[in-house]
């Protein structure tokens, strides 16, 4: 038997939603937030155990293929992470459902993914193997995985091979990360993923950067490109005055997304 998303209850699609978040939810909270019975709930995880999505296990339910993460970049994760899912929240209000997208590496692109909906329907093209393992449970959504060498602490795959995985690709928005912005400038800490990072901005048609605030008003080793390089920077608060004129200057979108249950907010 096997069980996709058409066949899903909204129950059961609500479920695994969770558990993209989580990896794991007992069956009595589950329950709990359905306003069900504990038995309806093992009726519902047990049918989706039957289509190999996710593992009953003692009091609850988990994922199968829950999304890896090496421990340096576990630990980067969670490094401003309500900043992260503030700003991939905002992030996800610029896709459409069948739009393709590129997922740059980093821990604040893969919030991205990690939040989108496992009903989408679009393409995923990325470079970063913990969006890889999340993709597997996407299972509406195209794939394509960009390979090349893998850096171990950033988990990103780079080099000739991954820019030359890219030729010919084209997307309605690459979502990259930097680790700063400062005066007119992105930057980044590693010349080595300049290139792979450059390539993926030139095969989508809008190029969005996110970066949270620890990274605004901030520089890093490498220059990464000028502000004019860039459609749109969705960041979690304000920048700096002189900030935000270089980027109206440079004619660059200001998104500031909010809580979780305020959205984002454009700035005039």
């Amino acid at each position: 038997m096997s069980t996709g998303l058409d066949s899903m209850t909204s129950r059961q699609v609500s479920i695994m939603n969770l558990l993209q978040k989580s990896g794991f939810v007992s069956t009595s909270e589950l329950a709990e937030s359905f306003s069900v019975s504990e038995m309806t709930i093992r009726r519902d995880t047990r049918q989706l155990a039957s289509g190999g999505l996710v593992r009953v296990v003692h009091g609850g339910v988990s994922l199968v293929n829950p999304a890896g993460h090496n421990a340096d970049f576990a630990a980067r994760a969670r490094i401003e992470a309500e900043a992260k899912h503030s700003v991939a929240l905002a992030c996800l209000g610029l896709v459409g459902s069948r739009d393709a997208i590129i997922i740059d590496a980093g821990t604040t692109t893969f919030q991205i993914i990690n939040e989108m909906p496992i009903a989408f329907e679009g393409t995923v093209i990325t470079n970063s193997a913990p969006a890889i393992q999340r993709c597997l449970q996407m299972t509406k959504a195209r794939t394509i995985c960009l390979g090349g060498e893998l850096l171990l602490d950033s988990q990103a795959f780079t080099g000739p091979m991954t820019r030359a995985a890219v030729e010919g690709l084209r997307a309605q928005i690459a979502f990259i990360g930097v680790s700063g912005v400062h005066e007119n400038s992105f930057y980044i800490e590693r010349d080595v993923e300049r290139p792979t990072k450059l390539a993926l901005m030139e095969a989508a048609e809008q190029v969005v950067v996110v970066a949270t605030h620890d990274k605004i008003n901030r520089s890093a080793l490498v220059r990464l490109m000028d502000f004019s390089s860039v459609d749109i920077l969705v960041t979690d608060a304000p920048p700096p005055a002189d900030i935000r004129q270089a980027l109206r200057a440079a004619a660059v979108e200001l998104i500031i997304a909010k809580s979780p249950t305020g959205g984002a907010g454009r700035p005039n």
